[in-house]
Protein backbone atom coordinates (compact mmCIF):
# COMPACT_ATOMS: atom_id res chain seq x y z
CA UNK A 1 0.00 0.00 0.00
CA UNK A 2 1.44 3.37 -0.95
CA UNK A 3 1.03 6.39 1.20
CA UNK A 4 1.45 9.98 -0.02
CA UNK A 5 1.55 13.38 1.54
CA UNK A 6 0.86 16.35 -0.71
CA UNK A 7 1.85 19.70 0.68
CA UNK A 8 1.70 22.95 -1.27
CA UNK A 9 4.01 25.52 0.18
CA UNK A 10 5.39 28.69 -1.18
CA UNK A 11 9.09 28.75 -1.82
CA UNK A 12 11.01 31.09 0.47
CA UNK A 13 11.03 34.56 -0.91
CA UNK A 14 14.55 35.84 -1.43
CA UNK A 15 15.26 39.11 0.33
CA UNK A 16 16.02 41.90 -2.09
CA UNK A 17 19.20 43.59 -0.94
CA UNK A 18 19.07 47.34 -1.46
CA UNK A 19 22.40 49.10 -1.57
CA UNK A 20 22.68 52.66 -0.40
CA UNK A 21 24.11 55.17 -2.84
CA UNK A 22 27.44 56.65 -1.95
CA UNK A 23 27.00 60.13 -0.52
CA UNK A 24 29.99 62.40 -0.18
CA UNK A 25 33.59 61.43 0.36
CA UNK A 26 34.47 60.49 3.92
CA UNK A 27 36.80 62.61 5.99
CA UNK A 28 40.05 61.05 7.13
CA UNK A 29 39.51 58.89 10.18
CA UNK A 30 40.00 60.76 13.42
CA UNK A 31 40.69 57.61 15.37
CA UNK A 32 43.02 54.69 15.10
CA UNK A 33 42.21 51.21 16.39
CA UNK A 34 44.47 49.68 19.00
CA UNK A 35 44.07 46.47 20.99
CA UNK A 36 41.58 46.90 23.83
CA UNK A 37 42.88 46.48 27.39
CA UNK A 38 42.51 42.89 28.49
CA UNK A 39 40.48 43.76 31.57
CA UNK A 40 37.98 45.95 29.68
CA UNK A 41 36.08 43.17 27.93
CA UNK A 42 36.27 39.58 29.15
CA UNK A 43 33.81 37.15 27.50
CA UNK A 44 32.87 34.04 29.51
CA UNK A 45 33.67 30.54 28.40
CA UNK A 46 31.77 29.57 25.27
CA UNK A 47 29.34 26.64 25.60
CA UNK A 48 30.18 23.56 23.59
CA UNK A 49 28.35 22.72 20.36
CA UNK A 50 26.12 20.22 22.17
CA UNK A 51 24.68 23.02 24.31
CA UNK A 52 23.33 24.84 21.26
CA UNK A 53 21.54 22.29 19.03
CA UNK A 54 20.05 24.99 16.81
CA UNK A 55 23.51 26.29 16.02
CA UNK A 56 24.97 22.96 14.89
CA UNK A 57 26.10 22.50 11.29
CA UNK A 58 23.54 21.07 8.92
CA UNK A 59 24.99 17.96 7.34
CA UNK A 60 22.09 16.28 5.55
CA UNK A 61 18.65 17.58 4.76
CA UNK A 62 17.16 14.08 4.70
CA UNK A 63 17.72 13.45 8.42
CA UNK A 64 17.06 16.89 9.93
CA UNK A 65 14.70 17.07 12.90
CA UNK A 66 12.08 19.74 13.65
CA UNK A 67 10.95 19.81 17.28
CA UNK A 68 8.17 21.97 18.73
CA UNK A 69 6.51 22.16 22.12
CA UNK A 70 2.77 22.83 21.98
CA UNK A 71 0.30 23.80 24.70
CA UNK A 72 -3.22 22.43 24.49
CA UNK A 73 -4.40 25.08 26.93
CA UNK A 74 -2.91 28.50 27.73
CA UNK A 75 -2.14 27.32 31.27
CA UNK A 76 0.25 24.71 29.83
CA UNK A 77 2.37 27.17 27.81
CA UNK A 78 5.27 27.28 30.28
CA UNK A 79 5.44 23.49 30.59
CA UNK A 80 5.33 23.10 26.81
CA UNK A 81 8.27 25.50 26.44
CA UNK A 82 10.24 23.71 29.17
CA UNK A 83 9.57 20.31 27.61
CA UNK A 84 10.67 21.54 24.20
CA UNK A 85 13.85 22.97 25.71
CA UNK A 86 14.61 19.80 27.70
CA UNK A 87 14.17 17.51 24.71
CA UNK A 88 16.21 19.82 22.45
CA UNK A 89 19.13 19.93 24.84
CA UNK A 90 19.15 16.22 25.64
CA UNK A 91 18.86 15.16 22.01
CA UNK A 92 21.42 17.76 20.95
CA UNK A 93 23.86 16.55 23.61
CA UNK A 94 23.79 13.06 22.08
CA UNK A 95 25.78 14.39 19.11
CA UNK A 96 24.03 12.31 16.45
CA UNK A 97 20.80 14.27 16.03
CA UNK A 98 20.74 17.15 13.56
CA UNK A 99 18.11 19.79 14.09
CA UNK A 100 16.79 21.93 11.26
CA UNK A 101 18.83 25.03 10.55
CA UNK A 102 16.46 27.79 11.61
CA UNK A 103 19.06 30.41 10.73
CA UNK A 104 18.82 29.32 7.09
CA UNK A 105 15.03 29.06 7.20
CA UNK A 106 14.64 32.45 8.84
CA UNK A 107 17.67 34.60 7.95
CA UNK A 108 18.27 37.62 10.16
CA UNK A 109 17.58 41.02 8.69
CA UNK A 110 20.51 43.35 8.14
CA UNK A 111 20.92 46.37 10.46
CA UNK A 112 19.11 49.34 9.00
CA UNK A 113 21.62 51.98 10.01
CA UNK A 114 20.81 55.24 11.77
CA UNK A 115 20.84 57.99 9.12
CA UNK A 116 19.54 60.68 11.50
CA UNK A 117 22.48 60.08 13.85
CA UNK A 118 24.92 60.08 10.93
CA UNK A 119 23.54 63.42 9.72
CA UNK A 120 23.95 64.97 13.18
CA UNK A 121 27.48 63.60 13.36
CA UNK A 122 28.34 65.19 10.01
CA UNK A 123 26.93 68.52 11.21
CA UNK A 124 29.11 68.24 14.29
CA UNK A 125 32.19 67.54 12.19
CA UNK A 126 31.47 70.54 10.01
CA UNK A 127 31.15 72.81 13.07
CA UNK A 128 34.28 71.31 14.63
CA UNK A 129 36.32 71.83 11.45
CA UNK A 130 35.07 75.45 11.27
CA UNK A 131 36.25 76.11 14.84
CA UNK A 132 32.77 76.32 16.33
CA UNK A 133 33.17 74.05 19.38
CA UNK A 134 29.88 75.13 21.02
CA UNK A 135 27.75 73.97 18.09
CA UNK A 136 29.97 70.94 17.55
CA UNK A 137 29.55 69.74 21.16
CA UNK A 138 25.76 70.03 20.88
CA UNK A 139 25.59 68.18 17.57
CA UNK A 140 27.86 65.35 18.70
CA UNK A 141 25.79 64.90 21.86
CA UNK A 142 22.60 64.78 19.79
CA UNK A 143 24.22 62.25 17.46
CA UNK A 144 25.26 60.04 20.40
CA UNK A 145 21.77 60.26 21.93
CA UNK A 146 20.23 59.23 18.60
CA UNK A 147 22.57 56.26 18.25
CA UNK A 148 21.80 55.07 21.78
CA UNK A 149 18.07 55.03 21.03
CA UNK A 150 18.61 52.37 18.33
CA UNK A 151 20.76 49.65 20.00
CA UNK A 152 19.75 47.07 17.42
CA UNK A 153 21.16 49.12 14.52
CA UNK A 154 24.03 50.72 16.41
CA UNK A 155 27.63 50.58 15.20
CA UNK A 156 29.83 50.74 18.28
CA UNK A 157 32.71 52.49 16.54
CA UNK A 158 30.42 55.26 15.29
CA UNK A 159 29.04 55.92 18.77
CA UNK A 160 32.57 55.92 20.19
CA UNK A 161 33.70 58.43 17.59
CA UNK A 162 30.73 60.73 18.41
CA UNK A 163 31.72 60.71 22.09
CA UNK A 164 35.37 61.32 21.18
CA UNK A 165 34.55 64.41 19.12
CA UNK A 166 32.14 65.60 21.79
CA UNK A 167 34.95 65.44 24.34
CA UNK A 168 37.37 67.22 22.02
CA UNK A 169 34.79 70.00 21.46
CA UNK A 170 34.23 70.34 25.21
CA UNK A 171 37.96 70.57 25.77
CA UNK A 172 38.19 73.44 23.30
CA UNK A 173 35.62 75.23 25.48
CA UNK A 174 37.71 74.60 28.60
CA UNK A 175 35.38 71.96 30.04
CA UNK A 176 37.99 69.41 31.12
CA UNK A 177 35.66 67.45 33.42
CA UNK A 178 32.98 67.15 30.73
CA UNK A 179 35.58 66.11 28.17
CA UNK A 180 36.84 63.36 30.45
CA UNK A 181 33.31 61.98 30.85
CA UNK A 182 32.84 61.97 27.07
CA UNK A 183 36.19 60.23 26.54
CA UNK A 184 35.18 57.61 29.11
CA UNK A 185 31.93 57.05 27.21
CA UNK A 186 33.94 56.66 24.01
CA UNK A 187 36.09 53.95 25.60
CA UNK A 188 33.05 52.09 26.92
CA UNK A 189 31.38 52.27 23.49
CA UNK A 190 34.47 51.02 21.63
CA UNK A 191 37.58 50.17 23.71
CA UNK A 192 39.85 50.10 20.65
CA UNK A 193 39.32 53.79 19.79
CA UNK A 194 42.19 56.22 20.31
CA UNK A 195 42.48 59.85 19.15
CA UNK A 196 44.64 60.09 16.05
CA UNK A 197 47.65 62.32 16.72
CA UNK A 198 47.29 63.74 13.22
CA UNK A 199 43.79 65.02 14.00
CA UNK A 200 43.93 65.95 17.70
CA UNK A 201 46.40 67.95 19.75
CA UNK A 202 48.34 67.02 22.86
CA UNK A 203 45.62 68.30 25.19
CA UNK A 204 43.13 65.77 23.79
CA UNK A 205 45.72 63.00 23.95
CA UNK A 206 46.53 63.83 27.59
CA UNK A 207 42.94 64.05 28.90
CA UNK A 208 41.92 60.97 26.92
CA UNK A 209 44.80 58.99 28.48
CA UNK A 210 43.76 60.17 31.94
CA UNK A 211 40.19 59.00 31.31
CA UNK A 212 41.48 55.65 30.09
CA UNK A 213 43.61 55.07 33.21
CA UNK A 214 40.76 56.04 35.52
CA UNK A 215 38.38 53.66 33.76
CA UNK A 216 40.87 50.80 33.94
CA UNK A 217 41.39 51.43 37.66
CA UNK A 218 37.70 50.93 38.45
CA UNK A 219 36.55 47.42 39.45
CA UNK A 220 34.65 45.71 36.68
CA UNK A 221 31.01 44.74 36.85
CA UNK A 222 29.36 41.67 35.39
CA UNK A 223 26.49 41.02 33.00
CA UNK A 224 23.99 38.17 33.22
CA UNK A 225 21.69 37.50 30.26
CA UNK A 226 18.82 35.02 30.19
CA UNK A 227 16.22 34.44 27.52
CA UNK A 228 13.05 32.53 26.88
CA UNK A 229 13.59 30.36 24.94
CA UNK A 230 17.19 29.61 25.89
CA UNK A 231 20.09 29.22 23.48
CA UNK A 232 19.90 32.71 22.00
CA UNK A 233 23.11 34.47 21.02
CA UNK A 234 24.13 37.54 23.00
CA UNK A 235 25.81 40.49 21.29
CA UNK A 236 27.48 43.26 23.29
CA UNK A 237 28.72 46.21 21.22
CA UNK A 238 27.76 44.07 18.22
CA UNK A 239 30.15 41.27 19.24
CA UNK A 240 28.94 37.74 19.89
CA UNK A 241 29.88 36.91 23.49
CA UNK A 242 28.02 33.63 24.02
CA UNK A 243 24.61 31.99 24.33
CA UNK A 244 21.93 32.26 26.97
CA UNK A 245 21.93 31.60 29.83
CA UNK A 246 25.05 33.79 29.94
CA UNK A 247 26.88 34.55 33.18
CA UNK A 248 30.25 35.91 34.17
CA UNK A 249 30.67 38.51 31.41
CA UNK A 250 33.08 41.06 32.90
CA UNK A 251 32.77 44.66 31.71
CA UNK A 252 34.08 48.05 32.71
CA UNK A 253 31.46 50.29 34.33
CA UNK A 254 29.24 51.97 31.73
CA UNK A 255 26.22 51.57 29.48
CA UNK A 256 26.23 48.86 26.82
CA UNK A 257 24.05 47.90 23.87
CA UNK A 258 22.92 44.31 24.44
CA UNK A 259 21.21 42.28 21.71
CA UNK A 260 19.65 38.85 22.19
CA UNK A 261 19.02 37.04 18.89
CA UNK A 262 17.62 33.64 18.00
CA UNK A 263 16.70 32.46 14.47
CA UNK A 264 12.98 32.68 13.86
CA UNK A 265 12.40 35.16 16.70
CA UNK A 266 12.20 38.93 16.81
CA UNK A 267 15.49 40.14 18.35
CA UNK A 268 15.65 41.93 21.68
CA UNK A 269 17.87 45.01 21.94
CA UNK A 270 18.38 47.34 24.89
CA UNK A 271 20.91 49.59 26.59
CA UNK A 272 22.04 48.20 29.94
CA UNK A 273 24.10 49.92 32.61
CA UNK A 274 26.85 47.91 34.26
CA UNK A 275 28.03 49.28 37.60
CA UNK A 276 31.39 48.74 39.24
CA UNK A 277 31.56 45.58 41.41
CA UNK A 278 27.89 44.84 40.70
CA UNK A 279 25.90 42.49 38.50
CA UNK A 280 23.49 43.72 35.83
CA UNK A 281 20.84 41.38 34.45
CA UNK A 282 19.02 41.30 31.13
CA UNK A 283 15.94 39.11 30.79
CA UNK A 284 14.73 38.73 27.22
CA UNK A 285 11.42 37.07 26.33
CA UNK A 286 11.66 36.49 22.61
CA UNK A 287 8.52 36.48 20.48
CA UNK A 288 8.32 34.28 17.38
CA UNK A 289 8.52 36.21 14.12
CA UNK A 290 5.58 35.70 11.68
CA UNK A 291 7.19 32.79 9.82
CA UNK A 292 8.01 30.78 12.92
CA UNK A 293 4.70 31.77 14.50
CA UNK A 294 2.97 30.19 11.50
CA UNK A 295 4.88 26.96 12.05
CA UNK A 296 3.99 27.00 15.73
CA UNK A 297 0.34 27.46 14.82
CA UNK A 298 0.62 24.42 12.57
CA UNK A 299 2.32 22.47 15.37
CA UNK A 300 -0.48 23.46 17.79
CA UNK A 301 -3.05 22.13 15.33
CA UNK A 302 -1.15 18.85 14.93
CA UNK A 303 -0.55 18.56 18.69
CA UNK A 304 -4.17 18.34 19.78
CA UNK A 305 -5.48 15.22 21.50
CA UNK A 306 -7.62 14.45 18.46
CA UNK A 307 -4.67 14.73 16.05
CA UNK A 308 -2.46 12.57 18.29
CA UNK A 309 -5.16 9.89 18.43
CA UNK A 310 -5.87 9.85 14.69
CA UNK A 311 -4.09 7.60 12.20
CA UNK A 312 -2.02 8.97 9.37
CA UNK A 313 0.23 12.01 9.13
CA UNK A 314 -1.49 15.25 10.16
CA UNK A 315 -1.47 17.72 7.26
CA UNK A 316 0.27 20.32 9.42
CA UNK A 317 3.12 17.91 10.21
CA UNK A 318 3.74 17.50 6.50
CA UNK A 319 3.64 21.28 6.07
CA UNK A 320 6.22 21.76 8.82
CA UNK A 321 8.53 19.15 7.30
CA UNK A 322 8.22 20.68 3.84
CA UNK A 323 8.84 24.25 5.02
CA UNK A 324 11.89 23.33 7.10
CA UNK A 325 13.25 20.53 4.89
CA UNK A 326 12.92 18.15 7.83
CA UNK A 327 12.58 14.39 7.63
CA UNK A 328 11.45 14.05 11.25
CA UNK A 329 8.88 16.17 13.08
CA UNK A 330 8.67 15.83 16.88
CA UNK A 331 5.81 17.42 18.82
CA UNK A 332 5.85 17.67 22.62
CA UNK A 333 2.36 18.50 23.89
CA UNK A 334 1.61 19.76 27.40
CA UNK A 335 -1.90 19.83 28.82
CA UNK A 336 -3.81 20.19 32.08
CA UNK A 337 -6.35 17.60 33.21
CA UNK A 338 -9.66 18.32 34.96
CA UNK A 339 -7.95 18.23 38.36
CA UNK A 340 -5.40 20.83 37.32
CA UNK A 341 -2.48 18.40 36.99
CA UNK A 342 0.01 18.90 34.15
CA UNK A 343 0.83 16.11 31.73
CA UNK A 344 2.99 15.72 28.65
CA UNK A 345 2.76 13.60 25.54
CA UNK A 346 5.33 13.27 22.76
CA UNK A 347 4.87 11.99 19.24
CA UNK A 348 7.27 11.87 16.31
CA UNK A 349 6.86 11.25 12.58
CA UNK A 350 9.29 10.02 9.96
CA UNK A 351 7.98 11.73 6.83
CA UNK A 352 10.06 9.52 4.54
CA UNK A 353 8.93 6.11 5.81
CA UNK A 354 5.62 7.28 7.36
CA UNK A 355 6.61 5.57 10.63
CA UNK A 356 5.34 7.13 13.81
CA UNK A 357 6.36 7.12 17.47
CA UNK A 358 3.44 7.51 19.86
CA UNK A 359 2.33 6.84 23.46
CA UNK A 360 5.35 8.61 24.96
CA UNK A 361 4.04 10.07 28.21
CA UNK A 362 5.75 12.67 30.40
CA UNK A 363 5.10 13.23 34.11
CA UNK A 364 6.34 16.71 34.99
CA UNK A 365 6.79 15.73 38.63
CA UNK A 366 9.49 13.20 37.72
CA UNK A 367 13.05 14.38 37.09
CA UNK A 368 14.32 10.93 36.14
CA UNK A 369 13.13 7.41 35.50
CA UNK A 370 9.99 6.27 33.72
CA UNK A 371 7.80 9.05 32.28
CA UNK A 372 10.46 11.72 32.87
CA UNK A 373 11.69 14.09 30.18
CA UNK A 374 14.91 12.04 30.15
CA UNK A 375 12.99 8.87 29.37
CA UNK A 376 10.99 10.63 26.67
CA UNK A 377 14.20 11.93 25.09
CA UNK A 378 15.58 8.38 25.11
CA UNK A 379 12.55 7.01 23.27
CA UNK A 380 12.60 9.83 20.72
CA UNK A 381 16.35 9.33 20.20
CA UNK A 382 15.81 5.62 19.51
CA UNK A 383 13.10 6.47 16.99
CA UNK A 384 15.39 8.96 15.22
CA UNK A 385 18.61 6.95 15.25
CA UNK A 386 17.74 3.36 16.20
CA UNK A 387 19.80 3.57 19.39
CA UNK A 388 19.12 4.53 23.00
CA UNK A 389 20.81 7.55 24.51
CA UNK A 390 24.14 6.70 26.18
CA UNK A 391 23.90 6.21 29.92
CA UNK A 392 25.61 8.75 32.14
CA UNK A 393 25.25 12.31 33.29
CA UNK A 394 23.15 14.73 31.31
CA UNK A 395 24.79 18.02 30.40
CA UNK A 396 22.19 20.27 31.97
CA UNK A 397 21.04 18.88 35.32
CA UNK A 398 23.76 16.33 36.19
CA UNK A 399 21.18 13.55 36.46
CA UNK A 400 21.40 10.14 34.83
CA UNK A 401 19.61 9.85 31.51
CA UNK A 402 17.46 6.75 31.59
CA UNK A 403 18.12 4.68 28.50
CA UNK A 404 15.49 1.96 29.02
CA UNK A 405 14.90 -0.89 26.62
CA UNK A 406 15.30 -0.20 22.96
CA UNK A 407 12.09 1.12 21.44
CA UNK A 408 12.89 -0.97 18.41
CA UNK A 409 12.17 -4.02 20.57
CA UNK A 410 8.79 -2.63 21.59
CA UNK A 411 6.66 -2.50 18.45
CA UNK A 412 3.70 -1.09 20.37
CA UNK A 413 5.56 2.24 20.35
CA UNK A 414 5.41 2.29 16.59
CA UNK A 415 2.52 2.89 14.23
CA UNK A 416 2.60 3.15 10.47
CA UNK A 417 0.57 5.88 8.84
CA UNK A 418 -2.78 4.41 7.86
CA UNK A 419 -4.03 6.99 5.45
CA UNK A 420 -3.24 9.74 3.05
CA UNK A 421 -3.14 13.32 4.34
CA UNK A 422 -3.55 15.77 1.49
CA UNK A 423 -2.68 19.41 1.98
CA UNK A 424 -3.71 21.97 -0.57
CA UNK A 425 -2.97 25.64 -0.81
CA UNK A 426 -6.47 26.36 0.48
CA UNK A 427 -5.95 24.32 3.65
CA UNK A 428 -2.44 25.01 4.88
CA UNK A 429 -0.09 27.74 3.83
CA UNK A 430 3.04 28.13 5.91
CA UNK A 431 4.62 31.54 5.71
CA UNK A 432 7.92 31.65 3.89
CA UNK A 433 8.94 35.13 4.91
CA UNK A 434 8.90 37.17 8.09
CA UNK A 435 8.62 40.44 6.24
CA UNK A 436 5.45 42.36 5.69
CA UNK A 437 2.25 42.35 7.66
CA UNK A 438 -1.44 41.80 7.31
CA UNK A 439 -1.24 38.24 5.99
CA UNK A 440 -2.78 35.04 7.32
CA UNK A 441 0.17 32.58 7.27
CA UNK A 442 -1.76 29.45 8.25
CA UNK A 443 -5.27 29.54 6.85
CA UNK A 444 -7.88 28.05 9.16
CA UNK A 445 -5.54 27.32 12.10
CA UNK A 446 -6.02 28.58 15.68
CA UNK A 447 -4.15 31.50 17.22
CA UNK A 448 -0.44 31.20 17.93
CA UNK A 449 1.12 30.07 21.17
CA UNK A 450 3.84 32.36 22.52
CA UNK A 451 6.84 31.00 24.34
Amino acid sequence: MTFALACVLSAPVADAATKRKTAKKKRPSATKPVPAPEDTFTPPDEPGPSADPLGSARKAVSSDVALFGVARQPAASDQAAKLEDALSRKLGAAGDVRFVDLAAAFPASEPQGIPKGDALFDEGRSAYDNLDPDTAAVKFKEAADTYVQRPGDLRAEKLGEAFLFQGASQLLNGDVAGAKVSFTNALVAEPSLRPDAGQFGQDVQRVFTEAQKELEAQPQGSLVVTSQPQGARVLVRGRDVGATPLTGLKLAPGRYPVQVVLPGYAPSASYTEVKSSASAEVKAKLAPAPGLSALRDAAAKAGTEQAFSADGVPPEVGAIGERLNARYVVLAAAYQDKKGRMHGEVQAWDLRTKNRLRDVEVDFTKRDGKYSANAAADQVHTFLTGAALPKGRSSDDNESVASGDSVLRKPWFWAAAAGVAAVTAGVVYVATTDRGSGFNPVNGLPGGISF
